[in-house]
């Protein structure tokens, strides 16, 4: 007979976030309005108005029909904003729970 692999729980949920977090998409106005809820979007502002409008985060943050969780514009944007995983986490949930 085959060994059965069992997982912990926090196995489990650890491996649910890594694939939610993978899987977790948001319009920009849903990403817009959960940065507004946060006190983030003038931050963002002033940090796209600094980069420049040749900058590819710029680009991308304009012209983005979804924002992907694990994208490396999102990522990218979290750490110029000092955002950890958690508060990324919690800003994706509030952005999912917007409204369209």
């Amino acid at each position: 007979m085959g060994q059965v692999n069992w997982k912990t729980p926090e196995e489990v949920a650890a491996e649910a976030l890594a694939s939610w977090r993978e899987s977790a998409s948001v319009s920009p106005l849903q990403a817009k309005i959960a940065l507004a809820r946060f006190g983030k979007s003038g931050e963002v502002r002033k940090l796209l108005s600094a980069l420049g409008e040749d900058d590819e985060l710029v680009i991308a943050w304009e012209n983005a029909t979804a924002f992907r969780r694990n994208s490396p514009t999102i990522l990218g944007l979290a750490k110029q904003l000092g955002l950890d995983d958690n508060q990324l986490d919690e800003l994706f949930e509030a952005a999912e729970n917007v409204s369209k």
